[in-house]
């Protein structure tokens, strides 16, 4: 297969599902992928023994989300998901399940009483605001919180910031927590996380996959149509050629001629790859600020995580989200012992020797149990979501000024995380593409 319908830059989930997408319609692909592996920060290898994901995960709205109308579309081997379980909120040596809905949150007593009440006054707020017509795309989380509420309250709804946006609360918009989770045209689609985290019973629809993160792409490379798709790893694209629309693309090694390209890299690498692209388009991307986060994993001689699901560690520094991936799928780890990711979030500059003494230090201080049964320990820094949804930085988009040249990945589309947000970009990329008489 010598000629090729689209290219797709970048072997990651957005790039691998695309491709399959695309491929599954009656286009030729071509992948090119940089490094040696395909998956990127969605898969799984093998340390001492153990199976370890790259960063812990959950996979969201697998009821009805994106990434299931992608399954149903496009695979033909489903992944099988174990129900990820309770969010665990600990704070000290005391832990109590997340408060998913109103009768949790009011009996939810490692925050104060009279923080509890606040808060959900300032939810009403917002959702006041809302449905008068404000915009909270600009408006931050900080200046809807009562100023009179304990540091555990305000580490709570940080933690919440830095795990579901990528930064803090000041710099966090209102938006970004009622998410859209309806297609209802009114302002009654905006009512989704921020409403989640005190009406809804919250994270039934979430799971793990069976076998790891590597199973996901297992599935889509055996869905991928016969000889309708090529990945080629090892192949850094230097160049994109283009007048006016796609025409070429360049790697170290080669060259490709293409009419449709697919970019799944970080958007705000674009401008080093396309020349003569829009001022005011090169400043958005380049102003995009990335997430950054350590995973410390730990394989355990003892099961000290005994709760099905994960806890939220409101009082660790750096925040962290522990999650025991042995507990919905024991072959992860030897026979009898337990593995765990820890996964902190970290500043936007930071030194990673520093940050890991910093990270493993706080493990032990919270869980000092720990450090007797330490089988494994493994080290990731990574990139979980390629743009934080914050005020003081751009975003990229699925659309761009090239035609025929799209973007896919999780700094072109705000809604969701992880996964999610990536298939919902990779569904708008192929809406648009349709729409564009390319599909």
């Amino acid at each position: 297969m010598d000629n090729y319908d689209v290219v797709v830059i970048g072997a990651g989930i957005s790039g691998l599902l695309s491709a399959l997408a695309l491929s599954r319609e009656g286009k030729s692909v071509l992948i090119l992928e940089k490094e040696d592996y395909v998956g990127g920060v969605c898969r799984s290898y093998e340390v001492d023994g153990y199976r370890l994901d790259t960063g812990p995960h959950a996979i969201t709205r697998l009821e009805n989300g994106p990434f299931k109308e992608l399954m149903n579309r496009y695979f033909d081997v489903i992944p099988q998901f174990v129900p990820f379980g309770k969010y665990y909120v600990r704070i000290g040596s005391e832990i109590k399940p997340f408060p998913w809905n109103i009768n949790a949150w009011f009996s939810f007593g490692l925050l104060p009483k009279t923080d509890r009440l606040l808060l959900m006054k300032s939810l009403f707020n917002a959702l006041y605001m809302l449905t008068n017509g404000t915009d909270l795309s600009t408006i931050p989380i900080s200046d809807l919180l009562p100023q009179n509420i304990s540091i555990n309250s305000k580490r709570f709804i940080n933690w919440l910031c830095y795990f579901t946006v990528g930064t803090s609360v000041e710099n966090t918009s209102v938006s970004r927590f009622i998410d859209n989770k309806t297609n209802k045209g009114d302002s009654i689609r905006y009512i989704g996380k921020l409403y989640d985290l005190l009406i809804s019973e919250g994270a039934t629809d979430q799971g793990y996959p069976k076998g790891g993160l590597q199973s996901i792409i297992n599935s889509i490379l055996t869905s991928f149509p016969e000889n309708k798709v090529k990945i080629k790893t090892n192949e850094e694209v230097i160049n994109i050629q283009c007048n006016g629309k796609i025409e070429k693309v360049i790697t170290k090694e080669n060259s490709y001629d293409c009419n449709t390209m697919i970019y799944s890299g970080f958007a705000s690498n674009l401008p080093k790859l396309v020349d003569n692209l829009p001022t005011n388009y090169v400043e958005n991307l380049l102003s995009i600020k990335n997430v950054n986060s350590l995973t410390i994993w730990l394989g355990l001689t003892k099961k000290i995580f005994k709760n099905y699901g994960s806890q939220m560690w409101i009082d660790s520094d750096p925040f962290a989200w522990v999650v025991p991936t042995t507990n919905y799928d024991p072959t992860l780890a030897p026979n009898g012992n337990q593995l765990v990711g820890f996964a902190f979030t970290l500043p936007d500059e930071y030194n990673a020797s520093k940050m890991r003494k910093q990270a493993f230090n706080a493990i032990l201080e919270i869980e000092p149990e720990i450090e007797k049964h330490i089988d494994m320990i493994h080290y990731q820094n990574l990139i979980p979501e390629k743009a934080s949804w914050s005020i003081n930085s751009g975003f990229g988009d699925v659309k761009t000024p090239i035609k025929n040249l799209y973007c896919v990945g999780t700094d072109t589309e705000k809604r969701s995380a992880g996964v999610s947000r990536a298939a919902y970009s990779v569904l708008r990329c192929l809406k648009i593409m349709k729409s564009d008489g390319n599909l």
